[in-house]
């Protein structure tokens, strides 16, 4: 059994808005105060010497923080004449054959640098677009006793339907996951699937957006499965076509009416701003203004 350094890994993919990794990094610092951590923040990028050179500068004296470089974006990115970017290039699952974004490739990639990087205990895989709310938090640590990973939402259905496999049914490729814009496990998990060997074995190649078995969704809800392990899913609000409104929405304490907040017990632990068509300037703006007033 490998030994690691006690605590928690919390890997950050930034990628074209710094303010909100600020911002992320910010709230892990004020509310995980008592417990041991490293914040690995993997820098995508279009320029890559002006991004890093970013980063640097507002996170490079900090001890706590590890500073990687990730993925060249510059391939599939627009940027719009209001600075908003889109991604142009999708990618083919190799599970399901279902259609997703450059931009979760990407990320996935580079969020599996950060842990691999990582020496600690614990790993929490986190959006940039993520704020912690209160020290309550670190109450996600106990829940791993009971569960093999944490996450913030779970997404009905199954991706892992022959007919989706073979392209012949078009649900979300999100079906049947956990969605996680927050995951948490222990990192002895990532040694037990490594030790499976599924990618040399040919059992699966990769996860729906094509990387190994350290993405946050798709082969760690896929292998869950095959072992009947537990994993948790935080109480959420978030509401979209398949979920009506839970009334949650309307406890949220950041002004975000377009994001989803988390809660354990009855205390809210965790905001995600962003999603889907959410993404004009004014929302952006919107989002570092109220989570900036928050963490004061």
């Amino acid at each position: 059994m490998k030994l690691y350094n006690p605590g928690i890994d919390f890997v950050i993919v930034s990628y074209n808005k710094i303010d909100y990794t600020r911002l992320c990094v910010k709230s892990i610092n004020q509310f995980w105060q008592s417990v041991e951590h490293t914040i690995y923040i993997v820098v995508n990028y279009v320029d890559k010497d002006q991004e890093m050179k970013l980063h640097y500068d507002l996170f490079g004296q900090q001890d706590n923080i590890v500073i990687l470089e990730g993925q060249d974006q510059s391939a599939t990115t627009n940027i719009g004449k209001n600075g908003e970017f889109t991604q142009n290039v999708v990618r083919t699952g190799l599970i399901d054959q279902s259609e997703i974004a450059s931009g979760s490739w990407y990320g996935a990639w580079s969020s599996n640098l950060g842990i691999k990087n990582g020496n600690r205990e614990h790993v929490c895989v986190l959006d940039q677009d993520t704020i912690f709310l209160d020290s309550y938090a670190t109450n996600l640590l106990p829940l791993l006793d009971k569960h093999k990973f944490i996450g913030n939402r779970w997404c009905p259905g199954s991706v892992f339907l022959p007919q989706l496999r073979k392209g012949t049914c078009t649900k979300s490729w999100e079906d049947g996951m956990v969605r996680p814009m927050l995951m948490l496990c222990k990192r002895d998990l990532y040694d037990e699937i490594e030790l499976e060997k599924y990618v040399e074995k040919g059992i699966w190649r990769s996860s729906p957006w094509n990387c190994d078995y350290r993405d946050m969704t798709g082969n760690m809800t896929w292998y869950a499965k095959q072992k009947g392990y537990k994993w948790g899913i935080l109480k959420n609000s978030f509401r979209d076509n398949h979920r009506p409104d839970n009334g949650l929405w309307k406890q949220h304490v950041l002004d975000i009416p377009y994001g989803e907040q988390c809660w354990i017990d009855e205390t809210p632990i965790f905001f995600h701003a962003t999603r889907g068509g959410f993404r004009s300037i004014d929302a952006l703006k919107r989002w570092v203004k109220e989570a900036e007033n928050y963490l004061k």
